[in-house]
């Protein structure tokens, strides 16, 4: 198993009630009565700091140049937005539990689930403002995934389902979305967080009230910047300072700030996110996917800021993946190797870990005393990865491991996976594949 940064074998560990860790133990006696991992290895769980869920529904509808031109950005989000408001609730639960099984089958045991959608279509009407966050809640927990339930606010150029105009109403129904969780999931399992939209679509007044209400709540605050550089050039002509400029002016810098994308830096805002011991969470597959470029990842960890890893848009739902391409964006860039780190396969992985932990609040990590038990093994059989030894195995699995490779996924002791199939598995697929029939007919 992986703990205390190196692979162990022998090592034996055991979790309360709770399913949190309480000891590790070489005790003949302990080890003997252990479930022994044979031809296996125990990894923490991955931790996906950024996640659309609903946006799987529109995996392999976009990958076509608009014929207004070559940027397809527009195009996508107009895609993105017509497909996802015409989800009802039961459609947004099938949607969800569909991204979190896939997570699940990856390794992912934790999920920041960036939650947009919010109002019923024309005409209709819910029983709870928060209707649809309790389906997203309702599906992760059908699933056994964690989840850090980011609400969205959005006032300005978006569409209708995703808005919410006022502030004070925004805060009246995080407020209450929250006491909902609270008092239907364990204190682990489900918690909220705040992310205004963007910067466009969230003027400073409002921006500053719902994170001044984020700190008033010891909740997260996650917010996308300087993806594009459209988005550096509009926050510029409206405020006078790029996006990380205008949030350090303001205070809203900190150690429970989260920069998602954070593509298009200045060096100044860089040193801004470090000073602040803040996190950026970078999207490697979807950002490619999307053209938007990479975020200075090198330059952040040396400022001192922490980067955490996120699927976005469902594209593809491989988080080891999206660490390997931080350190291949280095490669290509500067022709070179190891550039990350001297060892990049540990800070990747911690980026996949425990940076995402600390970004969304979540207990886990780590494999330690105190922390939940919350893992996935590998097939140390699987070709990906074969004959790897201790010492290289943590880099195979980082650079070399093929998603075949993961067989048993554990969240709080508890095992969700086995033998890479979960037990809902045939109804979320298959509900799933119902939806994208009738969606796209």
């Amino acid at each position: 198993m992986y703990t205390g940064g190196k692979f162990e074998s022998g090592l034996a560990f055991f979790a309360d009630a709770m399913g949190r860790i309480t000891r590790f133990s070489r005790e003949p006696a302990d080890t003997a009565a252990a479930r022994r991992l044979a031809g296996q290895a125990a990894l923490p769980g991955l931790v996906n700091g950024h996640s659309h869920a609903l946006e799987r529904v529109i995996r392999g509808r976009t990958e076509r140049r608009p014929r207004a031109g070559p940027d397809a950005f527009p195009g996508w989000r107009e895609a993105r937005d017509q497909a996802v408001a015409r989800l009802s609730g039961e459609d947004v639960f099938d949607t969800a539990r569909m991204a979190f099984l896939e997570m699940m089958l990856s390794g992912i045991t934790c999920v920041g689930e960036f939650h947009y959608l919010h109002n019923p279509p024309e005409g209709a009407s819910w029983p709870d403002p928060n209707f649809l966050g309790q389906e997203i809640l309702r599906a992760a927990h059908d699933t056994g995934i964690r989840i850090a339930l980011l609400k969205v606010a959005c006032a300005r150029g978006c569409p209708a389902r995703f808005a919410t105009r006022d502030p004070d109403r925004f805060i009246a129904e995080a407020g209450a979305l929250e006491r909902y969780v609270s008092q239907n999931y364990h204190v682990d399992e489900a918690w909220v967080g705040i992310a205004p939209h963007s910067l466009a679509s969230v003027p400073l007044d409002y921006l500053k009230a719902v994170a001044a209400f984020a700190h008033a709540q010891r909740m997260r605050l996650h917010l996308p910047l300087s993806e594009q550089p459209a988005d550096n050039e509009a926050c510029i002509a409206e405020n006078g300072r790029t996006p990380v400029a205008l949030l350090a002016k303001h205070g809203l810098l900190d150690k429970r700030f989260t920069a998602i994308h954070a593509i298009h830096l200045s060096d100044e805002d860089v040193q801004l996110l470090g000073a602040a011991r803040a996190t950026v969470c970078a999207c490697p597959t979807s950002e490619r996917n999307l053209g938007s470029g990479a975020s200075p990842v090198e330059k952040l960890l040396a400022a001192g800021a922490a980067v955490s890893l996120g699927t976005d848009s469902q594209i593809q739902v491989d988080l080891l993946e999206d660490a390997r391409l931080l350190e291949y964006n280095l490669r290509m860039e500067r022709r070179g190797r190891a550039l990350l780190a001297p060892e990049p396969a540990a800070a990747l992985f911690n980026a996949a870990t425990v940076a995402g932990a600390r970004s969304l609040g979540a207990p886990g990590g780590a494999l330690e005393v105190g922390r939940p038990a919350d893992f996935f093994t590998i097939n140390l059989y699987d070709p990906s990865i074969a004959g790897a030894e201790p010492n290289a195995l943590l880099e195979n699995a980082v650079f070399s491991l093929e998603r075949r490779a993961i067989r048993d996924v554990w969240v709080g002791a508890r095992q969700r996976i086995a033998n890479g199939r979960h037990p809902l598995h045939g109804p979320i697929v298959g509900r799933f594949s119902d939806l994208q029939r009738r969606l796209w007919a």
